[in-house]
């Protein structure tokens, strides 16, 4: 090949190095090789530079669209921005957030009415600057923000403004923390509440005042009511001529009637509060069960009814539980049968369905043939003050709260009612309970059916009551038993008789002028010698937790409720009267 072939590199090449052109045409074969070369490189090289002029367009156009989705990200995030600020300025709560140090990062607008200073004097100062007005028993909230093991807080504490009024706040504390679980800062918010506290301060206290109408109507109403109920027991056991006996009767239920709506309107009041507390005493089931039917057993007879008990042979006689509340249960639940039935039966079934070496499972059902509830009403009779239908209360009578009574406090006992009923034709109700199986020696100690025919013949005791009709009750009932009794109508005197002479047992009301019952007893707790130690019954109208406990905290050894029943009291007498002569045979 000639040289003018050549590549122009080549050529350019082979006259700097000055090598002859003669060579060229001697070794044809080495130069066309190494030409070859040079225009492959040249070749590469412009489809190198054509790549390179695409890829430098198309990285052009990309830079472009990146540009533009720049633009459209940043006016989005700037009117997101601008919405959250507006959002975070129109809330009512304080928004905030802290660095590791409690220094102020962030604060919306709503920081201004609590700090009275703005957001931008605020940021980078510590919280706790702010602290001033707080109260000084919430100041223990802060300090928990210095714990490092903390992570959360939720608690609610109060400041005094700059008016001197005092305002509660809701704060709420979340910590922010690091990969490696180092506090970076927290976040909370603060809230004020002080229209919800005073509406709980408001609602407290018209509880109060509830609570205490409640237990002052129960005592005014109870007072009188122990006297009806004691003087028709009184003249029943009296031999009273057969004409009287219904009349004597038919006054007996109407005031154990009336004593039943007074003890459902305070008990419901009691499951309200979450007052109410169950025992877990010994006592003896067909006892309970034969008491409560023959409660009603004249109201039975007077609309010819049958009053039919059938209780399997297979149930124990003691069990442990409350046998109060199961009273009361039934109580409302028969009461109700022979209310809404005008011809035929109630029955009571009482059965075994589970049992355990501890426990025993009991279902209680209560079958009437009366005038039933409509189906779509079976839900709504547990509700407070509701009947099955508007004409139930004129036609029948009735607060509306027994069937709700029932299902509170068989829910306190992990039990539920059930009902069903065809209307014309009866309802029926059920419910299961769980007792404790007594022992052998606890079955002992369950006393069994008392006779009628009471005697405490040799017992002295001080009644002690400011209500002479009371006295006069209590004065003939203890007549009866045979007892030499004492009466004192304030604690002044009941102190001084106590001082003076030796009683058996003290039955005491509580609420007297001069002195009341409280008193009385510690100042006869601090006698000396064997007068401190004469046993208290105490007998008040009022039946709150509150007096119980005080009735305990003073000395007290027991409590009965007006009004009562006499067999309670003979029972309670026969106990206290038997360990005061027994202590006295001791002293001897």
């Amino acid at each position: 090949m000639g040289h003018a072939e050549l590549n122009r590199l080549l050529k350019r090449q082979i006259r700097k190095s000055g090598i002859p052109l003669e060579l060229i045409e001697r070794y044809p074969a080495f130069f066309d090789s190494i030409n070859e070369a040079y225009v492959s490189f040249d070749k590469d090289l412009a489809h190198l530079e054509n790549v390179l002029e695409l890829n430098s367009k198309e990285l052009y156009l990309m830079n472009k669209v990146l540009e533009e989705k720049n633009k459209t990200a940043t006016t989005s995030a700037l009117k997101a921005k601008n919405k959250l600020d507006k959002v975070m300025a129109n809330v009512r709560d304080i928004i905030y957030e802290v660095d590791s140090k409690g220094n102020f990062t962030y604060l919306n607008s709503a920081w201004v009415e609590y700090a009275e200073v703005t957001v931008e004097e605020s940021i980078g100062r510590n919280f706790m600057e702010f602290s001033d007005g707080i109260n000084h028993f919430d100041q223990e909230v802060f300090n928990q923000l210095y714990n490092d093991d903390f992570n959360e807080i939720l608690t609610v504490f109060s400041r005094y403004d700059k008016d001197g009024n005092r305002r509660w706040w809701e704060m709420s504390v979340k910590v922010v923390r690091t990969i490696n679980g180092e506090i970076q800062g927290a976040i909370g918010s603060l809230g004020d509440v002080t229209k919800m506290k005073e509406a709980e301060y408001a609602l407290k206290k018209a509880n109060k005042a509830k609570s205490h109408f409640l237990s002052t109507m129960s005592h005014e109403i109870r007072t009188p009511l122990n006297a009806v109920i004691a003087i028709s027991n009184i003249l029943l056991v009296d031999e009273p001529k057969q004409s009287q006996i219904e009349n004597l009767n038919a006054l007996k239920f109407s005031s154990k009637h009336l004593l039943n709506l007074i003890n459902d309107i305070l008990d419901y009041n009691k499951l309200v509060g979450g007052q109410l507390a169950l025992n877990n005493e010994p006592f003896n089931l067909r006892q309970i069960i034969n008491g409560t039917l023959k409660t009603f057993s004249y109201i039975a007879s007077e609309k010819n009814l049958k009053l039919i008990d059938n209780i399997s042979p297979e149930l124990p006689d003691g069990i442990r539980g409350d046998s109060l509340r199961l009273s009361q249960v039934l109580t409302n639940l028969i009461g109700n049968a022979l209310k809404f039935t005008k011809v035929g039966q109630v029955d009571l079934i009482v059965e075994k369905i589970e049992e355990t070496s501890e426990t025993v499972k009991i279902r209680f059902t209560i079958n009437d043939t009366g005038i039933g509830i409509p189906k779509d009403k079976l839900n709504s009779i547990f509700d407070r003050f509701t009947q099955a239908d508007k004409d139930t209360s004129k036609l029948y009578g009735g607060t509306g709260l027994g069937l709700a009574i029932c299902r509170q406090l068989l829910n306190l006992q992990g039990s539920t009612i059930q009902v069903e009923s065809v209307v014309g034709e009866g309802t029926t109700f059920w419910f299961d309970l769980e007792f404790g199986k007594l022992q052998k020696i606890e079955l002992t100690q369950i006393d069994p059916e008392q006779d009628t025919k009471f005697d405490l013949k040799g017992a002295k005791i001080l009644i002690v009551d400011d209500n002479e009709m009371n006295l006069l009750v209590l004065g003939q009932i203890l007549e009866k038993w045979n007892v030499n009794f004492d009466t004192a109508e304030n604690g002044k005197e009941a102190f001084e008789m106590a001082s003076e002479n030796e009683y058996d047992t003290i039955l005491m009301d509580l609420m007297m002028p001069v002195m009341d019952g409280y008193e009385c007893v510690h100042h006869i707790r601090n006698l000396e010698g064997s007068p401190s130690k004469v046993p208290v019954v105490a007998l008040s109208a009022s039946v709150s937790n509150e007096v119980v406990k005080r009735v305990v905290d003073a000395g007290m050894d027991d409590y009965l409720c007006k009004p009562f029943d006499p067999v309670d009291l003979y029972r309670k007498l026969l106990i206290y009267c038997s360990k005061a002569k027994s202590h006295s045979l001791a002293k001897k």
